[in-house]
């Protein structure tokens, strides 16, 4: 991190993989985010619902242009749904997960 850096901080999704215990976190050696006098910062989307709209409208048009990608697995038929929950909450997918139940 370059002096005055600013770190936004979230995924508290990522703690329900860890059973709700709180994970290692980003500050390895505090006295080097002390030194270079680091913000770190945590955000929720709910701080931002009022740009949801905008969001929205850009968001379509990057997924339109290709300017974004993204990973997701699609397994078929509802009798695939426990084991995708299950492969959800163990991390065993990228990306979004989706139960296909018609064709």
């Amino acid at each position: 991190m370059n002096v005055h850096g600013r770190v936004a901080l979230c995924g508290a999704l990522s703690r329900q993989s860890a059973g709700g215990s709180p994970d290692a976190g980003p500050v390895g050696d505090p006295l080097a985010l002390i030194g270079k006098r680091i913000t770190l910062r945590g955000f929720r989307v709910s701080d931002h619902f009022d740009l949801a709209p905008e969001f929205g409208r850009r968001l379509r048009a990057w997924l339109a242009d290709g300017s974004i990608v993204y990973d997701e697995t699609v397994l078929d038929g509802l009798d695939s749904a426990p084991a995708a929950l299950l492969g959800l909450i163990r991390g065993a997918y990228t990306g979004k997960v989706v139960v296909r139940l018609a064709r």
